[in-house]
Order: structure tokens, then C-alpha cells, then sequence
């Protein structure tokens, strides 16, 4: 089990607000089924990182259809092998 933080930054929109691309890239990501928390800066999302790289495609698909020119991905993944990793383990909830 891997967690990431993925932030997706549309540019060549026609105003500085992004908040409606960024709606269908929310929708992706809660239809994917993965754990996911949304935050003020990106999200961050539990699964493999074969789930996770697939989910990344998908936003990446949803964020070009709203109409934005180009898109600026940030992609962190923390995958560990040695015990189990969870969104909450990292935060130490």
C-alpha cells in the first residue's frame, strides 16, 4: 500500500480561479474507490501505486476536458515495503 499527494495546477484558463476544473478532477477521484483526503493544497490518496499512477491519468484526462490549455501535475508517492502505510499513519492520527 503506497499514499501520494497529487496536485494538479490547470493553466491557460481564462481566469486565475480554478476551482471548476479542478470539480471533475474531485469526481475522478471519488468514483476511483481508493481512500482518498482532500486538502487545501492537493490531495492525498491510499492505494498501490499501479492504482494510484492510473488515477493520476485519469485527472490528467478530466482536468484537459474541462478546457484547460495545459496542465502542471505534482506527484509525490511514499511506498513502503517494510510495514503497513496509511493516510492516517503519516499524519499520526
Amino acid at each position: 500500500m503506497a499514499v501520494a499527494e497529487l496536485c494538479l495546477f490547470p493553466l491557460g484558463t481564462e481566469s486565475p480561479s480554478v476551482g471548476r476544473y479542478l470539480e471533475s478532477v474531485i469526481e475522478v477521484i471519488k468514483a476511483s474507490g481508493l481512500k482518498y483526503q482532500v486538502c487545501p493544497m492537493g490531495t492525498v490518496v491510499e492505494g498501490s501505486v499501479d492504482e494510484i499512477l492510473e488515477l493520476v491519468k485519469r485527472c490528467h484526462e478530466a482536468i484537459l476536458k474541462t478546457g484547460a490549455k495545459r496542465v502542471v501535475i505534482s506527484l509525490k508517492i511514499d511506498d513502503r515495503v517494510d510495514k503497513p502505510l496509511t493516510i492516517e499513519g503519516k499524519m499520526g492520527v
